[in-house]
């Protein structure tokens, strides 16, 4: 049932032009981040003399630290007015962004493509609750499951894309200039597309905007924790997304300093993890019909225990690579069979993670009622910006310590063990009432 109404989605105009648009701006946030990586994993750009170990989870957290900030009063106007108009607006200040993007480019300059990282942010938290508030106004309630997966799923995808040609392109001749306008016709292309997305109705026209974004800030958390129910799974959502922008934040690294290897391994680890988690998205979007899909969690969580824990056993040992080494292209680890075991563990990672995040994404949007919508939605914005923060965070200051980068695997699967067992329990309370009520 499910992938027959996943299918019947993509032929409606109150879908497919959601669906193409944030795919859209998931390319050009990653295509630009990556190529601003690869400048300062691969070609010693800096600032502050900063070395790439630290610089990089600084220039991530310019990224999240606004929409950790501006994401409640993000919710707030996504109930106040039309949540398409939102996005149409948000995705016409994309184009500008861009523009500057590629100046920073084009001029070779660091101080600019930081400003336009934390700008990107502000954007990208006025976009993330018109969305997920315009959802359940879009799509019947048993469409919300197959819908987000498709969104996830090509989301996934997006990213992919957009790593690959931001770690390729910018180091080509005119790379850069090439960077600058790709990254202006994909935000053009955007808001087109979002400019066909039928009306979504504001909740509550009458609630007033304010501009106090501290204390919106601290509104949205306090609301949220009356609404269990709702803040649960947004909460594990965020794990995903703390998951996701770690893994993101310490591929570079982890391929130049513990594997020996160039950016086309990080390309391929990557595509990896981003066709891992479309392929665990759809998975969850296609067998749970519309029963309840809590249990992919759980068996997702396990995976995101189980995965990057062997990948932290394989490398912990590996002798620091030297700053002179040659580095091994894709095709020569590929060629190396001792690599095929990280190469699964990484990929079968990534199906957990995708298969994890899903059902909670719907339950999230099910279960918030209509006139609090988007600033309940607000409050997953902002932990997914605060916990991605914070594992960006934790990579710096473990980068400082001098501990191995392969810790950073540790940490996630200790981590993802706490939250499978809580999602486990909770499905485990649910189930049996419902058992007992039968």
């Amino acid at each position: 049932m499910s992938a027959k109404v996943a299918v019947s989605l993509l032929g409606q105009r109150r879908y497919l032009p959601l669906l193409i648009a944030q795919a859209l701006g998931a390319f050009n946030d990653n295509f630009f981040r990556y190529a601003l990586i690869t400048l300062v994993t691969y070609r010693s750009m800096t600032v502050l003399d900063l070395p790439s170990t630290v610089l990089v989870p600084i220039a991530a957290s310019l990224f999240t630290a606004p929409i950790f900030l501006f994401s409640a009063m993000a919710g707030r106007v996504a109930d106040v007015f039309d949540r398409t108009r939102v996005l149409r607006f948000t995705k016409f200040a994309e184009i500008w962004l861009m523009l500057l993007a590629g100046t920073g480019f084009v001029l070779g300059n660091p101080w600019i493509l930081m400003g336009t990282l934390f700008l990107m942010g502000i954007q990208s938290a006025f976009f993330a609750p018109a969305k997920n508030a315009a959802l359940p106004t879009l799509l019947a309630p048993h469409e919300l499951v197959p819908g987000n997966a498709l969104i996830s799923g090509s989301l996934n995808l997006a990213v992919l894309v957009g790593v690959g040609f931001g770690t390729v392109l910018v180091v080509q001749h005119n790379g850069p200039a090439t960077v600058a306008a790709i990254l202006v016709v994909i935000a053009v292309i955007g808001w087109l597309s979002a400019r066909m997305l039928p009306a979504a109705p504001a909740a509550t026209p009458g609630l007033q905007v304010s501009f106090n974004f501290i204390g919106e800030l601290v509104s949205v958390l306090w609301r949220a924790t009356r609404h269990p129910d709702v803040l649960r799974p947004l909460i594990g959502a965020a794990w995903f997304w703390m998951l996701a922008a770690s893994i993101v934040t310490l591929m570079p690294n982890f391929s130049r300093d513990v594997l020996g290897a160039d950016q086309s391994v990080v390309l391929l680890f990557s595509a990896l993890f981003s066709v891992g988690a479309t392929i665990g998205a759809v998975l969850c979007g296609t067998l749970s019909g519309k029963g309840d899909a809590l249990p992919f969690s759980v068996a997702g969580a396990i995976g995101l225990v189980i995965f990057p824990l062997d990948v932290a056993w394989q490398t912990m040992g590996n002798p620091p690579v030297a700053e002179d080494a040659v580095l091994a292209s894709s095709t020569e680890f590929l060629a190396d069979s001792s690599n095929w075991r990280i190469i699964a563990d990484l990929g079968l990672a990534a199906v957990s993670a995708g298969l994890f995040v899903v059902p909670l994404q719907a339950m999230a949007q099910r279960r918030a009622p209509a006139q609090l919508r988007g600033r309940l939605l607000a409050a997953g914005g902002i932990l997914n910006a605060a916990t991605a923060t914070l594992g960006q965070a934790t990579l710096a200051i473990l980068a400082m310590m001098s501990l191995p980068i392969p810790t950073a695997f540790i940490l996630i699967a200790v981590v993802s063990a706490g939250f499978g067992a809580v999602t486990f329990w909770r499905w485990w309370i649910g189930h049996r009432g419902r058992t007992l009520e039968a």
